[in-house]
């Protein structure tokens, strides 16, 4: 079979490129007419057009339950009985909490909270609807949201809220939404990873790897909101805290009841390796497989003399800054709490300062405690990664011991 030649085709190529050439010159030339617009149309029946303004306003919900505290303005709150407004708690506390939920529909944020929806050509207004029993531990006032935990399985998600949604220009309708907790945890990258500091610099020391493993950690610690909420799901109401200030800080367990948290969740209290590899940064983090495994001192700088950690090791009168104490609240600082300049390189926070840490250490066992905290001042050699010391498991109202939990998950 012969194979066709090409050339057959070159004049009609030539035609139609000089047919558009000639087009091109006639559109150059003549005035533009508007051209009249084809909108989708519009479903007749109430509950497709209903689904259609639900699944329109969806990237909205996600956004005020993600990002809402955005909207808060800089006069605070208006909701006393769900949010207690302190210049010491950062705005990433209200992301993924049912308590800003709560606040916000119920207009403690907005005195009329709905999200606009434009939909063929008419604007809708998606609204949370209150539901839910009162939560007595709370307040009076019936709920905007139900705390959900997986029982069975099969759903993808452990834990979440549910709440009901509805639009106001549709009336007789409503749809259930769960949103999960996506804002609690972080991805650890799969990678080589040390463990621990090395005497030698030339020793890799012990190095292991996550590969075909998907690690999630907790961005900051667990807090006492968080308990409360999981007393409710338990079935202990009485043991939730009403201290709204309280809220915000660390939950202060027993280790046997960190180890309970984390279970119900599906989760275990972090190990002392996951600590390192999400808080000392890879030299090469494009490459998963180097040739050397660093060990820096600080989460964000390789130097640490020339940390403000180092520095004040030199200079026994150093001052301590307001960005010293964002990276790391060490003795001195005021106490804050969900800082966002603490970040490590994979998005945890909190590697140094701040509250000394419980871990589990199945290399060295005995070292299950990140010492590092704000007891200590800024000279302290505690505030390097990868030092620890011994916890007993029980709290010392001196030196609180706040957790974070970790979850595998499976592909």
């Amino acid at each position: 079979m012969k194979r066709r030649s090409d050339s057959s085709i070159i004049p009609k190529i030539i035609v139609i490129l000089g047919t558009l050439s000639i087009l091109g010159i006639i559109l150059l030339f003549l005035r533009p007419r508007p051209v009249q617009q084809v909108r989708a149309q519009r479903v007749e029946t109430p509950d497709k057009l209903f689904t259609q303004v639900i699944r329109a306003a969806g990237p909205e919900v996600l956004s005020l339950w993600r990002e809402g505290a955005r909207l808060i303005p800089k006069t605070g709150t208006k909701c006393a009985d769900e949010i207690h407004d302190a210049k010491e708690v950062g705005r990433s506390y209200y992301h993924c909490n049912p308590h800003f939920w709560q606040c916000y529909w119920q207009g403690g944020v907005r005195s009329a909270p709905a999200i606009s929806v434009d939909l063929f050509g008419q604007t809708f207004h998606l609204v949370a609807l209150p539901s839910f029993p009162p939560i007595p531990a709370f307040s009076a006032a019936p709920r905007y949201y139900s705390s959900f935990r997986r029982r069975e399985p099969g759903f993808p998600h452990q834990y979440g809220i549910t709440v009901e949604l509805s639009v106001r220009e549709i009336p007789g309708l409503t749809q259930s939404v769960f949103l999960a907790d996506s804002c609690r945890d972080t991805y650890l990258p799969q990678r080589i990873y040390g463990y621990g500091q090395v005497k030698d610099k030339r020793s890799e020391g012990f190095v292991w790897d996550n590969f075909e493993r998907y690690l999630f950690l907790d961005r900051f610690y667990v807090t006492n909101r968080q308990v409360n909420e999981w007393y409710l799901l338990s079935g202990s109401p009485k043991k939730i805290s009403k201290d709204r200030k309280s809220w915000p800080r660390p939950a202060l367990l027993t280790r046997q009841e960190q180890e309970a948290y984390c279970a119900f969740h599906g989760k275990r209290v972090l190990e002392a390796k996951l600590f390192d590899a999400a808080t000392m940064a890879p030299a090469e983090p494009k490459n998963p497989l180097p040739q050397k495994v660093p060990r820096p001192e600080t989460p964000w700088q390789r130097d640490h003399a020339r940390s403000f950690l180092g520095m004040a090791r030199i200079n026994p009168d150093y001052q301590l800054t307001p960005l010293d104490c964002q990276l790391a609240q060490v003795e001195g600082c005021p106490e804050k709490h969900f800082t966002s300049d603490s970040a490590t390189w994979m998005g945890i926070h909190h590697a140094l300062g701040f509250y000394p840490e419980a871990l589990v250490n199945f290399i060295d066992p005995s070292l299950n405690l990140k010492a590092s905290s704000r007891f200590y001042p800024a000279a302290s050699p505690w505030h390097e990664l990868g030092v620890r010391t011994t916890w007993s498991g029980e709290q010392d109202a001196k030196r609180p011991v706040a957790f974070r939990c970790y979850e595998e998950v499976e592909k």
